[in-house]
């Protein structure tokens, strides 16, 4: 990296601690008010803090509709830990690029309806999985997940389906349910080996909905291009290397539809916080998209 984009990076850098200084300057007014209420319920309202300051952080950094590649490329590879000595709170945020491939509810045709290509490479990359892990009930591990994606039910569930007004599976959580249910009704553990996350995402889908071109996961790479792994993971330098760029250098002619993987990086990524509160340590997680941020999770003590 030359000196102007070691600066530039140490700016960016810099600007990011402060503002994420301010998150803490805030919270501690307000620990102040909750400090004498212990336990779960306060730390609750505490990561309901954080999480909102943090957003708005997001959002003055990751504008929308910009093109942040080098920003989130510094966030994604760095971590923001965060101490304050006299009172003992610190704060560690962590984010990944989310779009990493295919939306897991592109398997439903009438979610693709305008652009069926969508759904071809999301069965194409279900199919390779199906094959390399060797599931055992592969089309009834399809027809559970259509079923959630849809919310037309036609087989007995051991678990709450999806709230009404949720549309499709738009998080890892509500997926690893239908994995489970898939595992426990068809005594096929394997599926629960199989690093999912790495090959798709788990999100509320629109039209408009495209998959990271820059930051493609070497997995779902390799099945989705039909590249061996090792050469994937030797070449594809996540964040900088363009896909079309890295197709050509390794003798594959596509056409890259730009409506399906973007031609710049994404303003998505899927943020977890951990924060100690009266010396206990606390996590929440939750998805940033175009300024907007969803699916908030607080997972408690860890």
């Amino acid at each position: 990296m030359d000196k102007r984009k070691t600066g530039i990076a140490l700016f960016i850098t810099l600007m990011v601690i402060a503002s994420i200084m301010s998150i803490i300057a805030v919270s501690f007014t307000y620990l102040e008010k909750v400090q004498k209420d212990a336990g779960r319920t306060s730390a609750l309202i505490q990561a309901n803090l954080l999480y909102g300051n943090t957003v708005e952080i997001l959002k003055r950094f990751f504008p929308a509709e910009s093109d942040n590649n080098d920003k989130l490329a510094l966030i994604y590879t760095m971590p923001l830990i965060l101490n304050e000595a006299k009172s003992g709170f610190s704060l560690n945020l962590t984010c990944q690029a989310l779009m990493i491939g295919p939306p897991i509810n592109w398997l439903d045709e009438k979610v693709t309806s305008t652009m069926p290509e969508k759904t071809t490479i999301t069965k194409g990359v279900f199919e390779s999985i199906i094959e390399i892990y060797d599931i055992k009930e592969p089309n009834e591990l399809e027809e559970l997940l259509l079923q959630e994606i849809t919310g037309k039910y036609t087989q007995n569930r051991d678990y709450e389906p999806r709230l009404k007004q949720q549309k499709g599976i738009v998080s890892k959580e509500q997926f690893n349910k239908v994995l489970l249910h898939y595992a426990l009704m068809y005594d096929d553990q394997k599926v629960l080996t199989i690093p999912w996350e790495k090959y798709f995402s788990f999100i509320h889908t629109t039209k408009d909905t495209k998959i990271d071109g820059n930051y493609l996961s070497p997995e779902f790479m390799s099945v989705a291009f039909d590249i061996p792994i090792e050469i994937v993971q030797d070449s594809w330098i996540v964040g900088e290397s363009t896909l079309s760029t890295f197709l050509t250098e390794n003798g594959i002619s596509k056409t890259i539809n730009n409506k399906i993987y973007a031609n710049k990086a994404l303003n998505a990524m899927h943020c977890k916080q951990t924060f100690v509160y009266q010396e206990r340590q606390y996590r929440f997680k939750f998805n940033y998209i175009k300024g907007r941020s969803n699916n908030f999770e607080f997972n408690g003590q860890n």
